[in-house]
């Protein structure tokens, strides 16, 4: 298995300055805003929100729950693609490597939307191919760039940033082979990738304070 994801903490503080969320160079911000990390894992991205001043906190399928002591795991059981949250609870959402596995892309970026506030930002990191026979993963067709703007959009958000971050792509699969981090299955989707003409990028979603505005390009 893989742990991680491309860029680890430091692409999680790119797609933080991506959408003018953090300082420069990560430095810690005074916002009490509300973050949700959408597929959080073992919540080291929230830890380290937390560390920035954030009010931060995670959900995943395969959360920890015997970790019963307070502060002791800061990620919540639970689907991403079903959120157990009010309507406009969070002011940014952050979705990094998730989407793309989460089982139903769409219903994930609808449940992002829902929980955000109007005006809040979707950050996510995501895999895309360049090949129109490539693999669907959870999407409804094959997961190209033009099929995220085609759901980006229909889910209601705005595109506001995109950035090309292939190169990391590269880099976390050769480190995951360097360092026997990836089994047979992962392995096997990694040739599978190539064949498709795999990379990956960073955007920033906003969900529109009334409307959905203006139709708005991507990569």
């Amino acid at each position: 298995m893989i742990g991680g994801h491309p860029g680890g903490i430091r692409l999680t503080g790119r797609l933080l300055e991506l959408a003018g969320a953090a300082a420069p160079g990560n430095r810690p911000v005074e916002t009490d805003q509300k973050v949700l990390d959408l597929g959080a894992g073992s919540g080291e991205t929230v830890r380290y929100l937390r560390s920035l001043g954030y009010d931060a906190a995670g959900i995943d399928r395969e959360a920890d729950v015997t970790l019963h002591s307070p502060g002791a795991n800061p990620v919540t059981a639970g689907d991403m693609t079903a959120l157990p949250f009010p309507d406009g609870s969070y002011d940014l959402c952050l979705a990094e490597c998730s989407v793309a596995v989460c089982g139903d892309g769409p219903a994930a970026l609808r449940e992002a939307y829902r929980v955000l506030r109007p005006g809040g930002s979707l950050l996510l990191s995501d895999v895309f191919f360049a090949k129109e026979n490539a693999p669907c993963l959870s999407m409804p067709g094959p997961l190209t760039l033009s099929c995220w703007e085609r759901e980006f959009h229909r889910a209601g958000y705005v595109i506001e940033k995109v950035s090309d971050e292939t190169a990391l792509w590269k880099e976390f699969f050769l480190k995951s082979l360097w360092n026997d981090n990836a089994d047979d299955a992962f392995c096997g989707f990694f040739k599978e990738a190539g064949r498709a003409g795999c990379g990956y990028f960073l955007a920033w979603l906003k969900k529109p304070e009334q409307s959905k505005g203006e139709k708005d390009g991507f990569i």
